[in-house]
């Protein structure tokens, strides 16, 4: 179930986010306080939310977190702003890219003051993703888990949490985030790859990595395969369910970035070999095939202004 709410008063937002997660104090707020809460409640123990405000701080006190009827952790990335994260003997600074983790069931204080502050947010019951406890309380004893962008397994998260697809059960999408979120928190702890439990889940990791490695000339599947800590074949059976495969998915966000850098204001130069090279292409040839198949004109065409039928 999903629900949009906005507000413009402490009381309200307090009240918003009491009923979206646990019950918390508002305290101090900017003058002319306005807020946002994008809140999608996938199951009895999982819930993702869009949280934009303005400047305030919030305490979940000694006495709340005593009453607490679940066993939550809140899993936040900061979008925007900065701000710290209290919880037990530790306060953390956060900013754009911090990741941070905090149980319901005891008290903690985010102290989000200064303006435009944005929060993607998952709460997960403690008890329903596969981790030892151990270090599942280590994890929210850090407050901190390494950034989104130092961290592949946050990126795959968040990223997740940010599109929740539609075309899904809100059961089947309740489940890869849970087993995303393990993955995140499992990943803190070892250097070794930490592979999602779902298919859906691997998929979307792997998606991420090929977006964030597309431009690499010497990626290959292989490569793909051992970072995730699985048989080429399992990568493949992974993008059978989607009706493609890692290859074709990774020509295509090749082929999406070169289509994009042709469309800027500024026209890259170094003609059309160095967009391909650029974009992970090895042959020219090849990009302009390909991208006549995907686009209906070759690169020269679109990038004349032809964008085809």
């Amino acid at each position: 179930m999903s629900a949009v709410v906005e507000v413009d008063s402490a009381d309200a937002w307090q009240s918003v986010v009491s009923s979206c997660f646990v019950p918390l104090a508002c305290n101090d707020v900017e003058p002319g306080f306005s807020g946002r809460m994008e809140h999608t409640q996938l199951d009895d123990g999982i819930a993702v939310a869009l949280a934009t405000s303005s400047g305030h701080s919030s305490t979940r006190t000694a006495r709340l977190a005593r009453g607490a009827g679940g066993d939550d952790l809140h899993l936040s990335l900061q979008r925007s702003s900065t701000g710290t994260v209290s919880s037990g003997s530790r306060t953390v600074a956060v900013r754009p890219g911090s990741v941070s983790v905090y149980r319901v069931d005891a008290p903690y204080l985010v102290d989000y003051s200064a303006p435009h502050q944005q929060q993607l947010l998952v709460q997960v019951s403690r008890s329903s993703i596969r981790l030892p406890n151990g270090m599942l309380g280590e994890a929210a004893d850090r407050v901190a888990l390494p950034r989104f962008q130092e961290a592949p397994a946050a990126r795959a998260l968040f990223s997740y949490a940010a599109a929740l697809p539609e075309a899904e059960s809100s059961a089947e999408v309740a489940t890869v985030v849970r087993d995303l979120a393990a993955a995140m928190i499992h990943s803190a702890f070892t250097n070794a790859p930490v592979t999602p439990h779902t298919t859906a889940g691997l998929r979307h990791t792997v998606r991420q990595h090929l977006r964030d490695h597309a431009r690499d000339r010497e990626l290959t599947m292989a490569d793909v395969a051992r970072r995730h800590g699985v048989s080429r074949r399992r990568l493949y059976q992974a993008f059978e369910e989607s009706g493609s495969s890692p290859a074709a998915y990774l020509r295509s966000v090749r082929l999406a970035v070169a289509a994009e850098m042709f469309s800027a204001e500024r026209q890259p130069s170094g003609g059309i070999c160095a967009v391909a090279y650029a974009c992970g292409f090895n042959d020219p040839l090849t990009f302009t095939r390909a991208f006549r198949r995907a686009y209906g004109v070759t690169p020269r065409e679109w990038r004349a202004g032809d964008r085809g039928g």
